[in-house]
């Protein structure tokens, strides 16, 4: 018999560093930037990692000296550009799926006592795009995006509010239960901001070190499924091992 919605554990996933690499977002961000905007800049100031989109793009507005109203009115095409850059960057060079991702993925999708969602930076069009291009895209349907808030820690909340709202649960209650795994210290303070779990992967720009240093209740190098990380993650609310 299938778990009730309201039974189930959330996994929320982060996408770049986490499920996958690429260095298409970097071009697709800068050419838009420009066609959209106008503004030239090379990005190498810019720590995406952790970041959101949206917060990239204000603190660009800012150095470039643009109208905040104005960049917020154009954001919609700015995103839906950037996005049809990705898809083209993408088919000229595929990402790279980090050790373990799609198994991992595949393995939680099965099961009937695991609700999967995303919380990422990637603004919604750009997150499915690149799942897409690695066959995960059919998994995810819900989540929190980095075009809807500049704020990761404010997703981290919307994304509790939205598996409530579907689940007809108490907030607190999901993230108590839930998962965080992401591959930098922002993912891990997001996910204390909801009293979620976090799985940190070392395989992004943050090393171990700092990743439970920020409070990561475990961290691994792969996300390859074994059995004891899978029961790590299934054992839900208040399981603390390593």
């Amino acid at each position: 018999m299938e778990t009730a919605t309201s039974e189930k554990i959330p996994v929320w996933f982060d996408i770049d560093g986490t499920l996958l690499h690429t260095k298409a977002g970097h071009g697709a961000f800068r050419v838009a930037l420009e066609e959209i905007y106008g503004w030239r800049d090379t990005l190498v100031e810019v720590r995406f990692a952790g970041n959101t989109d949206l917060r990239v793009l204000l603190d660009l507005a800012e150095k470039h000296g643009g109208c905040p109203r104005e960049t917020r009115r154009k954001q919609e095409s700015f995103f839906t550009r950037m996005a049809e850059h990705l898809d083209r960057g993408l088919h000229a060079e595929s990402p790279e799926l980090v050790p373990g991702a799609y198994e991992l993925v595949h393995a939680l999708q099965s099961r009937g006592d695991v609700s999967l969602g995303l919380l990422t930076g990637n603004a919604r069009l750009c997150a499915m795009i690149k799942l897409r291009h690695v066959g995960l895209d059919i998994h995810f349907s819900e989540g929190a995006f980095g075009d809807q808030h500049h704020d990761r820690n404010h997703l981290a909340r919307m994304a509790v509010e939205l598996l409530a709202g579907s689940a007809g649960m108490n907030g607190g209650h999901a993230a108590r239960k839930g998962l965080v795994i992401g591959d930098t210290t922002r993912d891990v303070r997001a996910a204390k901001e909801i009293g979620a779990r976090c799985l940190a992967v070392a395989t992004g720009s943050d090393g171990p070190y700092e990743l439970k240093a920020a409070g990561a209740e475990r961290v691994v190098t792969d996300l390859h499924p074994t059995p004891a990380l899978l029961d790590w993650i299934l054992a839900g609310e208040g399981h603390l091992g390593k």
